[in-house]
């Protein structure tokens, strides 16, 4: 805002009015980033203090760059030993120059336009000048706008308000953002709306964007509380819609999975045996990804997955068979269900089948039997290495947790290739479920003591 002499009651009639001529008619202003700014002839201060007449918010601005005054007829502009320059028309100044109707003034890294009022169109901006002179559109904005973006994306996740609520809170945050932050920096008018609109769209496009590639690399939603959804956002793309006025294309058959029931008999408590063979078989269009196994139920812990099937491609009408172990915890019928996930579409829950056996009561003596206080660690079918207790957890831990552990995009050993910080078990060579480096020697050092640990 320009500053106004009040010394008297006749101050007005001392501002000086340019001339009406060739130069140009009606009062002197200066427009930036679309705001438009009245010169007092007796002079107009511009600078980053808040004391100016015309304050910038730039930090290349000196607090008092430059002040434009009234010179009979015509305006000057002065620089105030600023640190960064002022330029007309792409030229340094040095003390005064004289201004003209359309000049351009550059004060560091911003614009100035310099006219009278009534002068042709030609001298106003375009709104792309305007947004490129806006303190407020720029990367740093774009920044601001991805992070209300993503934050908009992460929270209804963890609302489990699904893959819609989702998108809504990723359209909805970069805009918030963008309001606010053009507030403070003073954007106004078709230029602040402008710029709302395009960092929110741009922020919208990068967001998705990025989800989306993430979750087709890890083969799920990558937000955390999205549970088990294949992505984070609905996948807005229909297949083949049907184009230039064909008919619809007809229905193809939906994609069945047909997971066999796995009957395991009877086992003594604590004693592993192999179960006969489970078997996925796919009848569909397409080929199916199967994407993860696991047990489901009270005593899933007595029953493990093999992970044969795990991270497998089939074809239509081909099938892959897995290994189930079952080792009761207790006497009786035990039960699980096994479930086998697929990249099908959402809801996705999985192909289940039963899995059953009777826990019996084990004999006594033998050479394999333990001493008072150690268990066998029953890593694997057949591992009778006496441990303690909380060893035998363990391994049955790290036998529940090891498709998680596993590269989903392979590696040096192909499908058995090891998450960073995993390392094969090896209870025997031919063991690689993945653990810790820790849990790796334990297994050395009890392999090592096993002969001590036996009562026979």
């Amino acid at each position: 805002m320009a500053r106004r002499s009040t010394s008297g009651p006749d101050a007005a009639a001392t501002r000086i009015q340019p001339a009406a001529s060739a130069i140009g008619t009606g009062p002197a202003t200066i427009t930036v980033a679309g705001r438009h700014h009245s010169l007092d002839s007796s002079g107009t201060t511009i600078g980053r203090d808040s004391t100016c007449d015309v304050v910038l918010p730039s930090d290349l601005v000196s607090r008092r760059h430059a002040v434009i005054r009234s010179r009979g007829d015509r305006f000057e502009i002065e620089d105030l030993g600023s640190s960064n320059g002022t330029r007309v028309n792409g030229a340094p100044i040095h003390g005064t120059h004289p201004l003209r109707p359309g000049d351009q003034i550059e004060l560091a890294d911003t614009r100035i336009n310099f006219s009278y009022a009534g002068e042709p169109p030609a001298e106003s901006e375009s709104l792309r000048q305007e947004l490129r002179q806006a303190p407020g559109f720029g990367v740093r904005a774009l920044f601001l706008a991805v992070a209300g973006s993503v934050v908009g994306t992460v929270i209804p996740a963890a609302l489990n308000s699904g893959s819609w609520g989702t998108l809504a809170g990723a359209t909805i945050g970069p805009v918030i953002s963008t309001v606010f932050s053009t507030k403070y920096t003073g954007e106004k008018g078709r230029v602040r709306v402008a710029a709302i609109v395009l960092l929110s769209v741009a922020a919208l496009v990068i967001t998705v964007t990025g989800f989306t590639l993430g979750d087709k690399a890890t083969g799920g939603s990558v937000v955390p509380g999205a549970g088990d959804r294949t992505g984070t956002f609905p996948d807005l793309i229909e297949e083949n819609p049907g184009k230039g006025g064909d008919p619809d294309p007809a229905p193809t058959d939906p994609a069945v999975v047909e997971l066999s029931a796995v009957r395991c008999g009877s086992a003594t408590v604590g004693e592993s045996r192999g179960c006969p063979i489970a078997t996925v078989r796919y009848h569909g269009p397409d080929r199916l990804h199967v994407t993860g196994v696991e047990m489901r139920g009270d005593a899933a812990g007595d029953f493990t997955a093999g992970g044969d099937c795990a991270d497998r491609w089939l074809d239509p009408e081909e099938a892959c068979e897995m290994t189930v172990t079952f080792r009761p915890s207790a006497e009786g019928d035990r039960s699980a269900t096994l479930v086998v996930h697929q990249n099908l579409p959402s809801p996705e829950d999985g192909t289940t089948a039963q899995v059953t056996g009777t826990g019996t009561a084990g004999s006594t003596g033998g050479g394999d039997e333990c001493l008072s206080g150690f268990v066998w660690r029953e890593a694997i079918a057949g591992d009778h290495v006496c441990v303690p207790p909380e060893t035998r957890d363990q391994a049955r831990a790290d036998n529940a947790a090891a498709d998680s552990r596993r590269s989903p995009t392979g590696g040096d050993y192909g499908p058995d290739t090891c998450l960073s910080g995993y390392i094969w078990r090896l209870v025997t060579p031919s063991d690689l479920v993945c653990v810790t480096p820790e849990t790796h020697d334990q297994v050395e050092e009890d392999n090592s003591l096993a002969a001590s640990r036996r009562a026979g």
